[in-house]
């Protein structure tokens, strides 16, 4: 699909805040609010926008850290294993990689035991063979605009 500075433009406001109106957005781009109402209707229509959701800081629900899981998984099992892990409602992405490992699930964590109880329920998984896990330090963000290009 072929995108001109308006569609970027509506993107551009609506991952910033996805509440934005239509007539705010107009004014910004310079058209009109049904100009931005259509195009946003084509946008999602086309699959580019696929939803708007509300962006939670982990921190004030109690959670300390994000981790990043690398798992192996036995080779004919990883979409098997990726949908389970992407159900654990602490995973908060979770893909297939081409690399040193077959999986990658993204996680907040409360605490160590928590972090404990995770990585044992994947390592007890079927068909996973090993894992890593690496812990973020200092900063814990998650912000929409990081996942959009």
């Amino acid at each position: 699909m072929e995108m001109d500075k308006i569609d970027l433009g509506i993107l551009d406001a609506l991952k910033v805040d996805a509440r934005t109106s239509f007539r705010d957005i107009a004014k910004r781009l310079n058209v009109s609010p049904d100009t931005v109402g259509n195009r946003y209707e084509r946008l999602r229509k086309e699959g580019v926008i696929i939803g708007s959701t509300v962006v939670v800081d982990p921190s004030k629900l109690g959670y300390t850290s994000i981790v990043r899981f690398g798992i192996n998984v036995r080779p004919a099992y990883s979409s098997q294993v990726l949908e389970t892990l992407i159900k654990f409602p602490s995973v908060i992405i979770a893909s297939k990689l081409v690399g040193s490992n077959d999986l990658m699930a993204i996680s907040v964590i409360k605490d160590l035991p928590h972090l404990w109880k995770l990585r044992d329920t994947i390592l007890e998984m079927p068909y996973v063979e090993k894992m890593e896990v690496g812990i973020w330090i200092d900063t814990m963000r998650i912000l929409p605009h990081f996942f959009i290009i």
